[in-house]
């Protein structure tokens, strides 16, 4: 019998991000009421939802309540889950829900479908009475027109921005809309794995800031941003053009099946990932059918928390990392 659990906060350039200790602070809490939904309930699903839902409202991390702005100010959200078991949904680019992840779980449980997107999906939403999403927090604003204000006034240097940069201004529409107004990546995850046997992946997130309005990323894409199989589960977090290029869930998936260890399975895919879409581009955390929690990033740092012999294990370290935790 085997339970697991292990949470991320995004990956990213964590030190020009303000609040990191309230964030990590989230990510402590939230950890600690995935494994008592775990511990409670048994199963992988109830944790992973309980843990995402959690840090969506935290405020704190790029998901739910505290999702970044697009370049015209507005938040689109994405969630995706998925179990070993079959069980999969995704919503993309929702504007009034404040729990993207119940929604995903909706669209699964309730429908025959595996993605709904935009204003429909929000009217689900509604129909099955989730809250409503609040306004921006305050910080969030402030943030937004620091950011637009420094991507249009300088040079910039990450890939994102400099291709946003270079689009802007060479469209006149979008040019005088971001005129008048004036990285980090992160994305919110949780997997799991309950004595059942259950794997469970969920990931939420806001996009990443400035994104062109309508721009869905990896996060509600089945392999990219989540994957569950009966060998693994996944949840990814970075830049979502390089992990939809990559698909790093469905790789280690594949990699388990082929019957590597999860030493080799962990490292193949980090090297795939370098050789793929190259280095500061993304993280991804993992359980497998056995217990054993994995991670690996190539960002300057990913916020992760994961239990460990019954103690909360909360890490933002700032170096390349690829670890396995053995909790059995």
């Amino acid at each position: 019998m085997v339970k697991a659990i292990i949470l991320h906060g995004g990956a990213g350039a964590w030190r020009v991000r303000p609040g990191v200790e309230k964030s990590i602070e989230a990510v402590k809490k939230c950890t600690e009421r995935g494994w008592r939904k775990l511990v409670e309930t048994n199963s992988s699903l109830e944790a992973v939802v309980e843990a995402v839902k959690c840090m969506e409202d935290s405020g704190h991390l790029n998901a739910g309540y505290g999702s970044v702005p697009n370049l015209l100010g507005e938040r689109e959200l994405d969630a995706g889950l998925m179990t070993s078991t079959g069980l999969m949904g995704a919503v993309a680019a929702v504007k009034a829900t404040r729990n993207p992840i119940l929604l995903a779980r909706i669209v699964a449980e309730k429908t025959p479908h595996v993605l709904l997107a935009g204003e429909n999906a929000d009217k689900l939403a509604t129909i099955y009475g989730l809250p409503p999403l609040p306004p921006m927090p305050p910080n969030l604003a402030e943030r937004y027109v620091e950011v637009l204000k420094k991507v249009f006034s300088e040079e910039p240097s990450d890939y994102f921005y400099k291709a946003l940069k270079s689009f802007v201004t060479s469209n006149k529409t979008y040019y005088e809309i971001v005129r008048e107004m004036i990285g980090v990546f992160d994305t919110v995850g949780a997997v799991a794995v309950d004595d059942n046997g259950v794997l469970a992946a969920a990931t939420s997130t806001g996009g990443v800031i400035l994104k062109l309005p309508g721009r869905v990323g990896d996060t509600p894409i089945p392999g990219a941003g989540f994957y569950a199989s009966p060998s693994v589960a996944c949840s990814a977090t970075g830049i979502g053009e390089f992990i939809i290029r990559s698909m790093p869930c469905l790789k280690l998936s594949m990699e388990y099946e082929a019957g590597k260890t999860p030493e080799e399975a962990l490292r193949n895919v980090a090297e795939y990932v370098e050789k793929t879409v190259g280095s500061n581009t993304m993280g991804f955390i993992a359980v497998d059918k056995n217990g054993n929690i994995l991670y690996a990033y190539n960002t300057e740092a990913m916020l992760i928390g994961y239990m460990y012999k019954d103690e909360v294990v909360v890490e933002l370290k700032p170096e390349l990392k690829i670890n396995i935790v053995k909790t059995v």
